[in-house]
C-alpha cells in the first residue's frame, strides 16, 4: 500500500513539475498591454453622480479614490506622474467630459502602449 501511496505521490509531484512552468510561461507570452487593458476604468467609475458627464471636481474625486484603492491593493503606481488631467480629456475644453471624450482619450493612451508590431 505505502509504495502504491508513494508512487502517486512521485506521479503528482512531476505533474507539478510539468504544469507550473507551462503555466508560468502561458501566463509570460501574453502581450504587456493585456493586463493593462483589464485595469483600464470604464467612464461609469467616474461618473459619481450618474449624470453622464464629469465635471472636473467629480473627474478629481473619482480618480483620488481610484489610485487610493489600488495603493491599499499593494499596485505599484510607477506611473502615477503620467495619469492625466482633466484637461487633457475634456477635448473641447467646455468643462465637462462626456462619454465619447473618456473613450476617446482611453483610445489614445491604448494605441500609444501598444507593444510595436
Amino acid at each position: 500500500m505505502s509504495r502504491i501511496v508513494s508512487g502517486t505521490a512521485a506521479v503528482l509531484l512531476f505533474s507539478a513539475l510539468l504544469v507550473v512552468p507551462a503555466l508560468q510561461a502561458q501566463e509570460s507570452s501574453a502581450p504587456p498591454s493585456a493586463g493593462r487593458m483589464q485595469q483600464m476604468p470604464e467612464f461609469a467609475d467616474f461618473d459619481l453622480n450618474s449624470d453622464g458627464v464629469l465635471g472636473e471636481a467629480e473627474f478629481n474625486e473619482a480618480r483620488d479614490a481610484r489610485i487610493a484603492e489600488r495603493v491599499a491593493a499593494g499596485r505599484k503606481m510607477k506611473n502615477l506622474a503620467n495619469a492625466p488631467d482633466f484637461s487633457e480629456i475634456d477635448r473641447d475644453e467646455d468643462g465637462a467630459v462626456t462619454p465619447e471624450e473618456f473613450a476617446a482619450h482611453q483610445a489614445q493612451h491604448h494605441q500609444r502602449e501598444a507593444p510595436p508590431r
